[in-house]
């Protein structure tokens, strides 16, 4: 038997999809391994940033000079955008 928490199921927004394959291939990798260990649950909580003003909750994972904006609901994990920090502010206006 295993203690271990079971990841979460990943879905990503069409736009989100888009832009991870936008961003070159090195630092693509980084995300892609930051976001598979947020639905492990492995991942240390100074990457991690619950944003205010959303509801319901948007939370920031940071990867390198990337944000990723997500949304949790039970056991799924909403990737909702992936963008470079100097978007943050414009980005975070179009989801309110």
């Amino acid at each position: 038997m295993s203690d271990a928490p079971k990841p979460l199921e990943l879905l990503l927004t069409q736009k989100a999809e888009r832009e991870l394959l936008d961003i070159p291939d090195e630092p693509r990798q980084r995300i892609k391994s930051d976001i598979l260990r947020l639905a492990q649950g492995c991942l240390p909580l100074a990457q991690l940033k619950k944003l205010h003003g959303f509801t319901p909750a948007i939370w920031q994972l940071t990867s390198g000079e990337f944000r990723v904006l997500y949304r949790r609901a039970a056991e799924r994990l909403f990737i909702l955008r992936v963008i470079r920090k100097p978007d943050q502010v414009r980005v975070l206006r179009s989801l309110r």
